[in-house]
Parts: C-alpha cells; structure tokens; sequence
C-alpha cells in the first residue's frame, strides 16, 4: 500500500485511523489534563508536608512559610512560563480545527510530559530526599509551587474552551467573499 504524499488531497492512511475532536473538545480535554497532572502534583506536595509533620514536629510559622514560597514560586512560574505555553497550546489547538483528538498537546509536549514524570519519580523514589526533613522541605515546595503554577494556567484552556470558539479563517474568508459579492450586486 502506498503512502499519499501531504500535497495530494487524499489523507494519509493513517489519518482515516485517528479519532478526530472539535476544538472545543480538545480544549477540555487540555484543561483536564493539566487539571489531574496538578492534582497529583499538590497531592504528593501536601502529603511531603504531612510526613514533614510526622518525621520532625516543626513550628506552624514553618509550614506556613513552606506553603507561601511554594505558592509564590508557582506564581513566578505561571507568570512567566506555564502561561506563555498555554496560550501558544490554545492558538495550535485552534490552528489545528477539527483534528486527531490526541494532538491537542503537540509531540514535543507529550515527551516533556513523560520526562517530567520520570523525574519526579526518581525524586520520590530514586533518592533518599522523601526520608530527610531538608528532602521532605525542598519536595513539598517543588511539588506544590508546579501544581500551583499549572492551576493558575489551567484557566487559560478553561477559559477558551468555555468561550465559543473562532470561525476557522477559511470559513471567515469565504464568508467575507460572499458579502462582497452581495454588495457588489446590490
């Protein structure tokens, strides 16, 4: 079977095996992505803080000061990170119109992902950090400043996946036409 090269009109094979999604899906399906990975994220991060309780007894203020500094770091983060990047995942994902349901995150994304992953399993369980009071210190605020993050620039994918979505530019071209042809008549 012979492959359709991308300038023939025909799809690629592959491509009549993808389960497609509107954008507005895609959207969704974005937002509750990065939903879940932020809570895991404050969920390992909140319970460091609890071991943190169990294996040293600290002071409250302490607590209180790991808590604002992994909030603060996670507002820096957003700010100047995790915001940028959703926005550009919003504007692909609607470059992109009805596509494979799979593709809102681009490759690049997908490897990020997994890379993350892996590191922060090899923190929890590769090291000897979750067994130390510094380790537990230094996992709370990393975990709970990601997830902060991530939940501030979650609203980004909510937002747009609320809002009604752009018509398509083709869509907005041939309707421009139209009304040109109209007016031209009339």
């Amino acid at each position: 079977m012979t492959q359709t090269t991308a300038s023939s009109s025909s799809p690629l094979w592959w491509d009549k095996l993808t389960p497609r999604a509107s954008v507005r899906v895609q959207m969704f399906s974005a937002a509750i992505m990065w939903m879940v990975g932020l809570g895991f994220l404050l969920g390992f991060g909140i319970s460091f803080v609890v071991k943190l309780v169990g294996m040293a007894h600290p002071a409250v203020w302490t607590l209180v000061l790991i808590v604002l500094a992994a909030i603060v770091i996670g507002g820096l983060k957003a700010r100047y990170i995790l915001i940028r990047y959703a926005d550009k995942a919003v504007a692909r994902i609607q470059r992109r119109g009805h596509a494979c349901y799979f593709g809102f995150f681009a490759w690049s994304s997908w490897g990020f992902i997994l890379v993350m992953m892996g590191g922060g399993a090899f923190l929890r369980l590769g090291t000897q950090l979750p067994n130390t009071p510094p380790g537990l210190i230094f996992l709370a605020i990393l975990y709970i400043a990601v997830g902060t993050g991530l939940a501030i620039a979650d609203r980004i994918f909510w937002i747009s996946a609320l809002r009604s979505q752009p018509v398509p530019a083709e869509l907005a071209a041939a309707e421009e036409a139209m009304q040109a042809a109209a007016r031209s008549r009339s």
